[in-house]
């Protein structure tokens, strides 16, 4: 109801209607201003239109517009500063040029609203957001999520799914902006099989593409997705393109393609949940000139500066290329998950995310599969608790989710075991730790020194850690069952732990705190 009255407010002023009433924003919260214009377009796409906006420090930016149908252009905006912000609108139709409008940002009641995602600045190995809350990447990859409830604007699939992913602590999840079909599953296989999409994003076909006319129905739909993603506090890892998904992409560098960056930009930088990500396999993109003119380009275009990285570009990551152009590292990574992580690390200081290290099978088991690859949720939560405790971050991969072919009712065990993760990592202060591999006689350990430890074994068996002075409260944790096991008090020095019996072969954590 809120929002409807917000959008009736919004109406009046664009119309030129005299209004005593402020219009009030939530911070943080995306909100459209509509302008109206009866002139005649060759191409209302082509238009251009833009605002600029002043916020109540005296700064201002300018945020570029988009045509949204029938007669009617947006500016969507996001106020990040409680106070007076105004904006007054910039164009080539003169119906659309110089309207200004005058709103007031108030506090956001939402628990879910804490700003855009930020790097750590006291600590910039991690996340935080705008207002300081700390943020665990817990990543799930579904890159054809936008596919479900195409038809059904209630989204029952998509909220439903949403809302178990929530519930599961998946904080991020990996999508495409678009992709078109993937070449193993080529075609529609079966009634899951979302490849292609029963929308294209363009006018025209993937075949024969009207790159300067975008199909208002499928970013309509993709506006719901993002915030219905956003009011879950689920972050958007958009990849603006993809290197091995069929679809026929605009030339390089040309109007076309800027447009369609623009258009992105226009349409999703005031979310609070999103990040950009140049593209999919991104490694596929051998002219760095280029990828290096897409990144200025959205950090040019981006009056918000959301985070950008780049999907899997290990060998230019290595060159230090990107140190200071993007803001950090996706990489997939499909061996040595510790050992890669340590060495990234080292490459340069930001966060670190492997964005592809497993793929857990279906309910039937090693052959039940949509891809060529699968392990079993053991094995990959394994791989997931190696990435981590190198100070790395993860995304989730589940062969009925991850790609074209997407059941989303199902459960698999893998979500019980990254739940349990990203519990126990958030009941920690994960961000103080560094890996200390060298205070422990067997598996991995991440320490503050004198302070906190989280140690990691593959199998269960003794160990010694050299711990700084104090005492010390420790306890085993189930990666399997999410259960606690009290190991008592321990007092500093090198401190000899025996797990407990049951565990066999299989992984067990420690985590070791000074009592207060």
């Amino acid at each position: 109801m809120i929002d409807q009255i917000l959008y009736f407010i919004a109406t009046l002023v664009c119309a030129g209607y005299s209004m005593t009433q402020d219009i009030q924003l939530p911070k943080w919260q995306p909100h459209d201003f509509q302008f109206k214009s009866d002139a005649k377009h060759e191409n209302p796409f082509r238009v251009i239109f833009s605002a600029t906006v002043n916020s109540p420090d005296g700064k201002s930016f300018s945020m570029p517009g988009f045509y949204d149908g029938d007669g009617t252009w947006k500016v969507r905006l996001s106020p990040t500063l409680e106070g007076p912000w105004s904006l007054k609108t910039n164009s080539d139709d003169p119906s659309l040029d110089g309207k200004s409008i005058s709103f007031t940002c108030v506090p956001n009641n939402d628990p879910k609203a804490h700003g855009g995602l930020l790097v750590d600045a006291s600590n910039p190995y991690h996340f935080v957001y705008e207002d300081g809350t700390r943020y665990f990447m817990n990543g799930y990859e579904c890159d054809w999520l936008w596919a479900l409830d195409m038809d059904d604007p209630n989204l029952p699939t998509i909220n439903s799914f949403l809302d178990t992913l929530a519930f599961y602590g998946f904080s991020d999840i990996i999508l495409n902006a678009y992709a078109h079909d993937t070449s193993w599953a080529k075609g529609k296989t079966n009634e899951y099989d979302y490849g292609p999409p029963p929308k294209y994003a363009w006018e025209g076909t993937n075949e024969n593409p009207i790159f300067d006319r975008f199909n208002l129905s499928f970013w309509s739909h993709y506006d719901r997705v993002i915030d219905a993603m956003n009011r879950r506090g689920i972050t958007a890892h958009i990849m603006i393109k993809v290197y091995n998904k069929m679809v026929n992409w605009q030339a390089k560098e040309s109007d076309e393609e800027n447009l369609y960056f623009t258009w992105l930009i226009a349409r999703y930088s005031a979310y609070p949940n999103v990040i950009w990500d140049f593209s999919k396999e991104a490694n596929n993109e051998k002219n760095l000139d280029y990828k290096l003119n897409r990144f200025k380009f959205i950090s040019d275009h981006d009056p918000y500066e959301r985070l950008i990285t780049n999907h899997d570009d290990k060998a230019t990551y290595d060159t230090g290329v990107y140190n200071s152009v993007l803001d950090f590292r996706s990489d997939q990574q499909h061996s040595h998950w510790h050992e890669k992580i340590l060495s990234q690390r080292k490459q340069n200081v930001w966060p670190v995310v492997n964005v592809e290290f497993g793929y857990e099978h279906g309910p039937g088991g090693i052959e039940d599969k949509t891809y060529g690859v699968v392990q079993s949720p053991e094995e990959v939560c394994r791989r997931a608790w190696e990435i981590c405790m190198a100070g790395g971050y993860i995304a989730y991969y589940y062969t009925y989710t991850a790609w074209d072919i997407i059941k989303p009712n199902e459960i698999p065990p893998g979500y019980a075991y990254f739940k349990y993760l990203y519990e126990f990592f958030n009941q920690t202060e994960y961000w103080l730790m560094e890996p200390v591999d060298e205070l422990v006689s067997d598996g991995y350990c991440l320490g503050n020194k004198g302070k906190e430890y989280v140690i990691f074994l593959n199998e269960a068996k003794s160990f010694k850690i050299k711990l700084g002075d104090g005492k010390f409260n420790a306890r085993w944790f189930d990666p399997f069952k999410g259960k606690f096991i009290d190991a008592g008090v321990v007092t500093g020095g090198e401190i000899g732990f025996i797990p407990p019996s049951g565990f066999g072969n299989l992984p067990i954590v420690l985590h070791v705190k000074l009592k207060l």
